[in-house]
């Protein structure tokens, strides 16, 4: 599937059925196993993980894979909780539509792990992010970590295997939309947008709602993986960044 002319928004439809197309192979390779990484020792029975912001599931079924988690993936999208039901089912893994700012339901300390990957970037409202960042860490157990995964903002414009967030040479500033191609599994392309914000701002959404300075993980490919022949862009700068901090 290619698009031209304007760019997808992150819930319509159109958007769900592409985005289970999408070819997931860097964020396969440099965010899940580092997220899981984090996580590891601190699953059990009954302990409960979010995967904020599932969409189709792909980290909520690592999660519950990986572990005795109980998990609940969130997500305002109607059509992508459609597509992580029917694709990514299993008994401890409950998916629910939610507002995309309040964890209403759940009380305060009773979470035992928060993910969120990928998510702050598309979502444009500051206000909106505040309320969730906040949300999460009032539902977090004192010392529960939580993982914010998102893409790199020193990287826009670069040409990955997978995407290009950004225009090549273009100066981006907290806020300011940019034009996202993500590739497909046939090889096409789809255009959505994201919206740019810098590191700092990602610590003061953190540092704001009360969370510890967050350790920053730049992950690359490893010299000798089989796509950096093909993709030295991904040898050399991170496409994505892993902020680790806790309750």
């Amino acid at each position: 599937m290619t698009t031209d002319g304007q760019p997808f928004g992150w819930d319509t439809t159109t958007v769900a059925d592409a985005y289970r197309d999408r070819d997931m192979r860097l964020a396969e390779q440099l965010v899940f196993p580092a997220v899981l990484r984090r996580l590891a020792g601190r699953a059990g029975p009954g302990r409960l993980a979010l995967d904020i912001g599932c969409g189709t599931g792909a980290v909520a079924a690592r999660l519950v894979n990986a572990g005795e988690w109980e998990v609940q993936g969130l997500d305002p999208s109607a059509g992508m909780l459609g597509i992580a039901r029917a694709d990514r089912p299993h008994p401890r893994v409950s998916y629910r539509l939610f507002d995309g700012r309040s964890l209403d339901w759940l009380a305060d300390g009773s979470v035992d792990a928060a993910v969120c990957c990928l998510v702050y970037c598309t979502d444009p409202d500051d206000g909106r992010l505040a309320a969730l960042t906040a949300e999460i860490r009032r539902v977090l157990r004192p010392g529960a970590p939580y993982l914010l995964a998102d893409l790199n903002p020193a990287a826009t414009g670069v040409a990955f295997s997978t995407l290009r967030h950004g225009e090549p040479g273009a100066v981006y500033r907290d806020g300011d939309t940019v034009p996202t191609l993500l590739r497909l599994r046939d090889g096409t392309m789809m255009t959505s947008t994201t919206y740019y914000r810098s590191l700092d701002r990602y610590r003061r959404f953190l540092a704001d709602a009360g969370f510890p300075s967050p350790t920053v993980e730049l992950p690359t490919l490893p010299s000798g993986s089989p796509d950096a022949s093909a993709v030295p862009a991904e040898l050399r700068t991170a496409p994505y960044m892993i902020l680790a901090t806790h309750a």
